[in-house]
């Protein structure tokens, strides 16, 4: 759920009695899921709330939507998607601010998975999550690992990060090194805050390699830009 930029209601639509509509996306998206190589499906709904709920009368300039209006949109559709097609995981954009959530795992997982082949990947990880922090990350990567060559860290050296070292090493045999910066060429699982992003290429847009984005972080998965479709 999120907003769409510079949009206002279609004409003749009353939004406060319609509701949003929640669109389904034709693909479903593969994902390895746990830490053997099942392939689990992924499949999206989607809303959007327009930015303006219209125009004034007589200067014609947009109109903000009143604060506790939009709010009861968005919450309608949540419960509709989780009503009418059982969606376990809802997801709300930043700019909602209070109601945006974790990005559901599944999610970074379809990111993960249309990045193949790859043996070699960049890794970053939120300082303060500890033990939580590597479990969500080694969820993500085990499927990977038993054909993994190199992991690269990127950030700096933190309780998480000696956890990560020391659980590959043990369990693979992987010696995590350290990196500066990460290279548009490989995967790049990027864990941490978004005022803590640091140390990649500007190519983090979807440029970098024929498989489309690389850096896999929480502001590019939300994003609504993104065309789900044609990327996966």
């Amino acid at each position: 759920m999120g907003i769409a930029y510079e949009t206002y209601p279609e004409k003749g639509v009353r939004l406060v009695k319609t509701g949003l509509e929640i669109k389904k996306l034709e693909k479903e998206f593969p994902y390895f899921s746990g830490t053997g190589r099942e392939t689990g499906r992924l499949q999206i709904y989607h809303t959007l709330l327009p930015q303006y709920c219209g125009k004034t009368f007589f200067r014609g300039r947009p109109k903000q939507w009143k604060r506790e209006r939009a709010a009861g949109l968005m919450e309608e559709a949540r419960e509709k998607a989780m009503i009418r097609w059982d969606c376990r995981e809802q997801l709300w954009t930043p700019e909602l601010g209070e109601n945006a959530e974790e990005i559901p795992r599944e999610l970074l997982a379809a990111c993960l998975y249309r990045c193949r082949p790859f043996d070699r990947l960049f890794v970053s990880l939120e300082e303060e999550d500890g033990e939580y922090g590597l479990g969500r990350a080694l969820h993500l990567l085990q499927p990977y690992l038993p054909r993994m060559r190199q992991v690269m860290y990127v950030g700096r050296e933190s309780q998480v990060s000696l956890l990560l070292e020391s659980w590959l090493y043990e369990e693979y045999g992987i010696i995590l090194t350290k990196a500066e910066r990460a290279t548009a060429d490989l995967p790049w699982l990027d864990l941490r805050d978004e005022k803590e992003e640091s140390g990649g290429p500007k190519a983090s847009n979807g440029s970098a390699g024929e498989n489309g984005l690389r850096h896999i972080n929480y502001r590019e998965t939300i994003s609504f830009r993104m065309k789900f479709d044609k990327r996966f």
